[in-house]
């Protein structure tokens, strides 16, 4: 018996090797090379025409992320700012919120707000402008308003009737009142201590006072950590990263695009992939254009 000592096939052969990749990609060097470098080179120029931004930061003791971002607090301050400049109030109120940048502390759960603007002034007056607005939002309004000032009209009232009390008390015990030889009582305290507790009684309706004026005021200026700063220098663009990822994105489609027309051009070499790129021509209606 003769033993058949053809070589068997190989599926290597149909397919492509690494050679046949690096002789594609050494065909179209040039081309892979200087694409991406022209298309690096041109997005940095364009970045260095880009305007520059400035930011102001300011830092808030509470969280008012939610409404600084508001309709009713963006739009006044696209009117007061001159920020629509022919847009739309809906153009413009995206293109604020679009400016502003907000982030809450994990530990001490400070709010810090950071606003763009074109010029140091602008960034700074704009994020002036959206505070003012946010504490106006935040004020108490009708009825809400009304029951605090009601409130507060009462803290007051008690805390002038204990402040006339404990000046009466005082003025008995600076007359030289003796515990032991008088036992004057009031509500079943002795003086002193009676005395002592009205003490407590008026630092705590003053404290109230104080709690209800805050209420009705709302937040100001006052209460800022770090009010609107005046940025100096202009936020880095990061040009060379813009640059960088110009270049490898290009190198990238430049890479596709010669891979695909190599395998098109080798496909048309063969008769039954030809075929099958003419079916597909006309099914696209690309018959009448030549073949790659």
């Amino acid at each position: 018996m003769t033993m058949d000592t053809s070589p068997l096939p190989s599926t290597a052969d149909d397919e492509i090797s690494l050679l046949d990749l690096l002789v594609t990609v050494s065909q179209n060097i040039k081309l892979l090379i200087l694409g991406p470098l022209a298309a690096g080179l041109c997005a940095l120029g364009l970045s260095f025409t880009l305007p520059a931004t400035y930011e102001s930061v300011a830092i808030l003791p509470s969280d008012i992320s939610s409404t600084v971002r508001l309709a009713s607090v963006l739009d006044p301050v696209v009117v007061s700012q001159d920020l629509a400049k022919g847009k739309s109030i809906e153009q413009a109120r995206l293109a604020l919120d679009g400016r502003i940048k907000t982030a809450v502390g994990k530990q001490d759960k400070l709010l810090t707000l950071t606003v763009s603007g074109d010029s140091p002034q602008q960034a700074q007056a704009i994020a002036k402008a959206l505070l003012a607005q946010t504490y106006e939002q935040m004020r108490p309004r009708g009825s809400n308003k009304a029951r605090i000032e009601r409130q507060l009209a009462q803290a007051r009232e008690r805390l002038e009737d204990a402040q006339k009390a404990s000046s009466g008390l005082l003025t008995l015990l600076e007359r030289g009142y003796k515990p032991d030889a008088v036992a004057l009582k009031a509500s079943g305290t002795e003086l002193p201590r009676g005395y002592a507790d009205l003490l407590n009684f008026v630092t705590a309706s003053q404290a109230a006072v104080v709690s209800l004026e805050l209420q009705l005021e709302g937040m100001t200026d006052e209460q800022l950590l770090q009010a609107p700063s005046l940025p100096e220098k202009p936020v880095s663009q990061k040009k060379a990263m813009v640059a960088t990822l110009a270049a490898l994105a290009t190198g990238f489609v430049l890479l596709l695009w010669v891979f695909v027309r190599s395998g098109l051009r080798a496909a048309g070499a063969d008769p039954q992939s030809a075929a099958k790129l003419a079916a597909i021509r006309r099914a696209l209606g690309f018959a009448g254009f030549s073949k790659a």
